[in-house]
């Protein structure tokens, strides 16, 4: 019988060193929606997992067992009907870390990595710092219907240039919280072919995919996709396990795996953390199912409270609902702020709500926007919501 969980329950965050929660800098009141974390209790086997490995009195070098990528390849079957074979698995230490990994073997200096935009701002730091450099194809996004779309003109325009090498597929897309379908992925296999491009997957949030969508393992869709792909995984989104920087990456092509492998081995990458993979392991291996089950069932319950309070009681900031994930892109330009500083500490001062800055996920399309992450617990959501709202009226003398 599986554990029932109570996500209602308020933390005390005091006690961690957690960036979102950062009380150095963070005021008395203020509420931090700008942090891509759930803000509920881990699951009680990744508690005791931890805990054992606490309980040792020497925390010596690890060695390697098979149920790292056992536990992997189990979740990828399980939830997302994808065939994964345990030696395709390898140890990272996060998203962009794997990321980076793949762009080192498969792409060369000087070298164009595709992005679409608005886009996760790592993402730029681990192109450009890796001596590559950026391609942006917008997506087209309506704010009134609430469809993301890519442009696949500009895609294939992208893709066809000769010094790109690499495309960062995020999906689900973070900020915009799309979803892929079928189509739309098979689509990108089709450029990914026809121009020799190697589709690099960050999949942190595919847990979250709610009613309407459903997420697909880009390379799952079709032999090439397999062989010319690596996709990154994390729990850290659908656990509240970020503070481990444990991941893994994926990548079934032999070609392309030994070539990663190496740039993973150059740098002794594989070196797994104690307690990190004794996380990783417990929220993989079945025995968290449940948890990520009810997680997902909440946080489905809190998208609808905040679409449906943005709608009713502060229509002036429209939301574009996400398909799948806990953070939602945000347009206040209506609020008329002379420049995105002014909005930003409107939020943090006024509200006392700490937002995502639209520009650091692009510095043109996201000017007037920002993003909301919102994973609370209800009360504190609600909480923050009545902030915001209060806020909002009195700018307008309302």
């Amino acid at each position: 019988m599986g554990i029932t969980y109570n996500f209602d329950e308020i933390l005390d965050r005091t006690k961690e060193r957690s960036k979102t929660w950062d009380f150095r800098t963070l005021k008395p009141g203020q509420v931090p929606m700008h942090g891509a974390e759930t803000h509920f209790t881990c699951p009680q086997p990744v508690l005791d997992a931890v805990r054992k490995v606490s309980e040792c009195q020497i925390y010596g070098y690890p060695y390697f067992t098979d149920d790292f990528s056992n536990a992997a390849a189990g979740w990828m079957k399980r939830r997302h009907d994808w065939d994964v074979k345990p030696e395709w698995v390898e140890f990272v230490n996060g998203i962009v870390p794997g990321i980076a990994f793949a762009i080192q073997a498969m792409t060369s200096v000087g070298d164009k990595v595709i992005i679409n935009t608005p886009a996760y701002s790592p993402f730029r730091g681990c192109i450009e710092n890796n001596d590559r450099r950026i391609s942006t194809s917008p997506l087209k996004i309506d704010m009134e219907t609430g469809v993301v779309e890519f442009d696949w003109e500009d895609m294939e325009k992208k893709f066809s240039d000769p010094m790109a090498t690499a495309f960062i597929l995020c999906d689900p897309q973070n900020p915009t919280g799309k979803c892929c379908t079928m189509e739309e992925l098979k689509k990108i296999e089709a450029l990914s072919q026809k121009y020799n491009v190697f589709v690099i997957i960050d999949e942190v949030h595919a847990d979250f995919v709610f009613e309407g969508a459903k997420h697909i393992p880009y390379p799952s869709v079709g032999e090439y996709a397999k062989n010319h792909s690596a996709l990154t995984m994390n729990p850290s989104k659908t656990f509240n396990v970020a503070g481990f920087r444990t991941g893994a990456i994926i990548v079934p092509g032999d070609d392309a795996r030994a070539r990663i492998n190496r740039r993973i081995a150059a740098v002794k990458g594989i070196s797994r953390t104690i307690t990190g993979v004794a996380a990783f392991e417990a929220c993989y291996d079945g025995s968290c199912d449940d948890y990520a089950d009810q997680a997902k069932a909440y946080v489905a319950e809190l998208r609808e409270m905040l679409c449906s309070f943005f709608e009713e009681n502060i229509p002036s900031i429209k939301i574009l609902k996400p398909q799948s994930s806990f953070v939602c892109w945000a347009d206040c330009s209506a609020l008329g702020f002379e420049s995105q500083k002014e909005m930003m500490d409107f939020f943090a001062n006024d509200a006392e709500v700490l937002m995502g800055n639209g520009v650091e996920y692009d510095e043109e399309l996201g000017k007037g926007f920002i993003r909301i992450a919102y994973a609370f617990p209800k009360t504190m959501l609600m909480d923050a919501l009545q902030k915001l709202k209060a806020a909002v009226d009195k700018r307008k003398g309302e």
